[in-house]
Parts: structure tokens; sequence; C-alpha cells
């Protein structure tokens, strides 16, 4: 049977939205400022990147403002999804999931379902404060409480704050850095992120794929994959939600092997509850149930 890694290094290689660095996009690893350039006509004249963009707007950070989809960002939502799944990257992700019997045949209306659900829903937050969230709101737009940064691990969103005024890039932590992933500490809105860690100039698709791929068919906590010839880690934390595992937080994660005295932490992310997994046949596989018999947009 194929391996995770193997369908995740075939991720990146289709990865055709990813932006080169150097020429669509520059980094500086010293100032207030991580991105020296970035080419923004590029990015919103790609349907995924322009499709990301606007969804980015519609979504409050502080983890005590009450949650609510409005009409707007379903629909922006769906229209998100549908723009990702017309790439290659989201087609081989669905692919080896059926293989593994973790999807449905059904692309454009069953696999679409389940990554809403997987990633657009809201659920009550893990911390059990009574609040809710998506896991798309954590991973990729980014969270706020009692002045810490809670997931956020988007480099798009990343830019796109700091290029609205809203983030400060402090430093970067170079045992944990290469020209894939990048690890840093920044602050938003005044509030502190430590050891953050995104990849970098990949397409939303590509997030979007290898994080369900990862959350779904991979290793309980942490996936060792290879991309672009060279190693990484994938993280994902689930938690239970009404007998179902939910997505509690995912990013990318490497340390240069030459720097074994160096460790780098698990990123900060708020109290993830562990999983019950006594009644699945693997740690990430959710209980399979039948979709809705709603419209998909």
């Amino acid at each position: 049977m194929e391996s995770v890694s193997d369908v995740c290094a075939r991720l990146w290689d289709l990865d055709h939205n990813r932006l080169k660095k150097g020429k669509d996009y520059r980094i500086k690893l010293t100032g207030n400022r991580l991105f020296s350039f970035v080419n923004r006509e590029k990015m919103e004249n790609i349907p995924t990147y322009r499709a990301f963009l606007e969804l980015l707007d519609f979504y409050e950070a502080e983890t005590s403002e009450p949650k609510e989809e409005t009409e707007r960002q379903y629909d922006l939502s769906r229209a998100f999804l549908n723009r990702c799944l017309e790439t290659d990257v989201m087609k081989e992700a669905h692919s080896f999931l059926l293989s593994r019997d973790l999807v449905r045949q059904s692309y454009k209306k069953d696999f679409k379902e389940l990554l809403y659900e997987l990633w657009f829903e809201l659920q009550p937050r893990p911390s059990g404060d009574g609040t809710e969230r998506s896991a798309f709101e954590h991973v990729f737009v980014g969270e706020t409480r009692n002045g810490l940064v809670l997931g956020f691990h988007n480099w798009v969103q990343l830019y796109d704050e700091e290029r609205l005024g809203n983030l400060n890039y402090k430093r970067h932590r170079p045992q944990a850095c290469d020209n894939r992933i990048i690890t840093i500490d920044f602050t938003w809105n005044n509030n502190n992120k430590t050891f953050g860690s995104f990849f970098l100039g990949t397409s939303p698709e590509f997030e979007l794929a290898i994080y369900t791929v990862c959350f779904l068919a991979g290793d309980e906590n942490e996936t060792t994959v290879i991309l672009g010839n060279k190693p990484a880690t994938i993280l994902t934390n689930a938690y239970r939600v009404n007998g179902q595992n939910q997505i509690g937080a995912c990013y990318p994660k490497f340390e240069k092997p030459e720097r074994k005295d160096v460790h780098v932490p698990i990123d900060h992310e708020e109290l993830i509850i562990p999983i019950d997994v006594e009644d699945t046949d693997h740690p990430r596989q959710r209980q399979k149930r039948k979709c809705c018999n709603c419209t998909i947009l």
C-alpha cells in the first residue's frame, strides 16, 4: 500500500500554483518585516489564491467573540473549495484517500462536503469554554486569547496581515528554517506568537490537501514526509465532538539534522483534548456517515 509520505511528496510536486522564492516573493530575516516583496498581482490572478484572500476577511480573531457563519461567509467558503477541487493537488489527495477507503467516490459532492465539515463547520472549542470555532479559522486565519496568538499557520495570511500593518515580525528560528518551512516569532495586533511554523510559497490548495491527508491517514500526531526530496513533519492534533474526530491544529515542522543540540518545541496551541480512539480502526479515521441531501454549492 502506498505510504502517506509517498502521496505527500506527489502533492508537493503537483503544487503548480506554488510561488517561487526570489521571483514571486522575497523575505528578509532582519528588521520588523518578513516579506520584502510579494507579487500580489500574480497571486490575485490565481483562482485559489483569489478565493482564499476574499475568505480571510470574514473572520474575527478574538476567541471570546461569538462565532456565527454568515450567508456571505458560507458562499465564500464553498467558492474556495470549488476552486481547490479544480486543482491536480486536490484530485490526488482524493484519489489517495479513496484508495484507503477514507472518503467516498463522489468527488464534487461527497468529498467537498467532507472538506467543508472538517474545515468550515463550527465546532465547540477544544478548551471547553463554551465558544466555537472552525478548523480553517484556527489553522489558516489565526486566533487570539489573553495576549497570545493561537494557530495562524498560513504564509499568505502572514503576508497580508503584515502588509496591512497588523503584524510585526520579531525573529526567525534558524534551526527550524529552510527554503520550504520557516519558524518565527511575531506579534499580531499586540498578541504574541513564538515558534510559529509556516510553509513558504505553497498554494492554499496544497496546504488544505496535505493537512487533510495527514489528518485522515497519517500517524497519530506527527507524520514524517518527504517534500522536495527533504524530510519534514506534519503535525495534526485531533479532538472529539459527538463521537467524531475534529481537527485541532495542523502545521509543518522542520529541524536541521545537524543541530541535534537544539530542539524546536511544539508550537503553542490552545488545549487539545486527547482523542478517544477505542471505537475507531485508526487514530485519524472518522466514523463514516451519510452526507446530507442539501445542495452543494
